[in-house]
């Protein structure tokens, strides 16, 4: 059996046995067209869920801070102009007309413990008005290690440290404006983790909160979740909260590569030939020309439902949305996941996939992204197909490389490295400066990432790696290594016993829920 999947910059026909099984996203939800995305955010304004009309809230002396989300989500990167553009350009007219003053507004784009986006990153995403109006002294970046600009809360009733910035406790007013296109984002996350601090987003980006419990990607059943709720409640006890959250569609392809995404049955005769014929093509070009085609794809993702107010008026009907669109039914758990994996992720958004996100992507996200339990049987084997190309970005992954090379050549156990290295990493004057100054990661985020596969780690019996030419790369992030599929399914099959193997093709995203 053929399966067309993706191999870093590359698209493949890999080889399954006969009888494998191989899942699909459903068709994208008919979406707001962006000609109707403003007045769709007027409307959804002087309506909210659970708090009064905007115009009731503002007036000349309120001072307003509106937070985005950096360039993480939507993922991959829309058509321009971009979602954020689109939904604040309104948003300020409307605060304009009800009289709020310019001089009062701050933007920030809450980034958390990610990157710092650049200015021609921000101006992508926000447009010149924006950028001539707001920029620099009215838009800037979250900065997770400002002293001046960092307050702390005190703690929630387990004993967690809540800090956040300071613009949000000294506000009369924060808009989170979110576009959210899986389940683990948007809700209490947005404030809570976007502007959260090392102190604050340790707690529950541990190994502790997934060792027993797989849930990380929904806010249903998980102990991530309910922490940062608990920590989200204190913000808003200091603060008054109104998000806007757009709930996207899966509408990750354009319209001339959709049939990437879709089976053949759901394929016209033209798209049955162009799929067939896209592997060999792809490989007569060379890795730097398919790494420059797959990095200019712009997605045409639309929101389904605008809805604005508190965050519990509003996250419970993102939610439905969110299960709508990519929630497939699956009779059965299998012993064997194939995936090939793209060079993509919210991660490296201008650079390359590194090997720690590798992992991250398949034993972090695809792994737990379900409802009600894993794809995999307990004791099964993930195979991973990537070249896996051991490159970090030079600004962007620097404590990526030094966790690379001094963490995971001590350990691959999360608590290990939590109680060994997590706190050197994040109290790290250098790469604090890295981050702060230089558009690095956080020093804490490679932990968070590898965390996410806690569980993963411990469930599964073997995770093989094919597509690296030899074992160094496996061997240091604690994985089998195998030539080619073959070889890996080989070594599955002496697990199982049996040929009883699952295969997703992603994008577009899927979450499984398991009969």
């Amino acid at each position: 059996m053929k399966y067309l999947t993706y191999f870093g910059n590359h698209l493949i026909n890999a080889e399954l046995p006969d009888n494998s099984q191989i899942y699909y996203a459903k068709p994208p939800i008919a979406g707001i067209k962006r000609a109707d995305i403003p007045a769709q955010v007027k409307k959804a304004f002087e309506n909210p869920l659970g708090m009064p009309p905007l115009r009731e809230l503002v007036d000349g002396n309120t001072k307003i801070l509106i937070a985005f989300d950096n360039n993480c989500q939507p993922f991959p990167m829309t058509k321009k102009p971009d979602l954020r553009q689109v939904m604040i350009e309104p948003l300020l007219s409307m605060l304009y007309s009800y009289g709020a003053e310019k001089v009062n507004i701050q933007l920030v784009c809450a980034g958390g413990l990610h990157r710092k986006m650049k200015t021609p990153e921000l101006a992508y995403m926000l447009g010149k008005n924006i950028m001539n109006e707001f920029f620099p002294h009215q838009l800037r970046n979250y900065d997770a290690e400002d002293p001046d600009n960092i307050v702390s809360l005190g703690k929630t009733e387990h004993d967690e440290i809540v800090e956040t910035d300071r613009a949000v406790v000294e506000s009369d007013l924060v808009i989170y404006v979110d576009t959210i296109q899986i389940p683990l984002n948007g809700g209490h996350k947005s404030v809570a983790v976007g502007m959260g601090t090392y102190n604050s987003i340790a707690p529950h980006h541990s190994p502790h909160m997934t060792a027993e419990n797989p849930h990380v990607m929904q806010p249903e059943h998980s102990n991530m979740h309910d922490s940062i709720e608990r920590m989200s409640r204190v913000i808003e006890g200091n603060s008054k909260i109104m998000v806007l959250e757009a709930a996207m569609n899966d509408a990750i392809y354009p319209l001339h590569l959709r049939y990437l995404g879709k089976p053949n049955e759901r394929c016209n005769l033209f798209e049955r030939v162009i799929k067939t014929c896209t592997p060999g093509t792809m490989s007569m070009l060379p890795e730097g020309l398919r790494s420059k085609i797959f990095k200019s794809i712009r997605t045409d993702y639309d929101p389904v439902e605008i809805n604005v107010g508190s965050i519990d008026g509003v996250h419970p009907k993102t939610l439905q949305v969110m299960k709508d669109q990519l929630m497939i039914d699956v009779p059965r758990q299998y012993s064997t996941l194939v995936f090939g994996l793209p060079d993509l992720t919210p991660y490296a958004i201008g650079a390359r996939i590194n090997p720690i996100l590798v992992v991250s992507d398949i034993l972090g996200y695809i792994f737990n992204w379900f409802y009600n339990k894993p794809l995999i049987k307990e004791g099964g084997v993930v195979i991973i197909m990537n070249p896996t190309f051991e490159i970090f970005h030079d600004e962007y992954h620097v404590p990526y490389r030094q966790f690379y090379e001094e963490v995971l050549s001590e350990t691959t156990d999360p608590f290990e490295m939590r109680n060994n290295f997590q706190e050197k990493y994040a109290r790290d004057p250098f790469l604090i400066d890295c981050y702060r100054n230089k558009f690095a990661y956080h020093g804490f985020h490679p932990f968070t990432v590898w965390y996410w596969a806690t569980y993963a780690l411990k469930y599964l019996s073997k995770i093989v790696l094919v597509g690296p030419k030899d074992d160094r790369v496996a061997k240091r992030l604690g994985v089998d290594w195998a030539r080619n599929l073959k070889d890996a399914l080989g070594m599955a099959r002496e697990i199982s016993g049996e040929d009883d193997v699952v295969a997703l093709t992603m994008p577009p995203f899927i979450y499984v829920n398991v009969q």
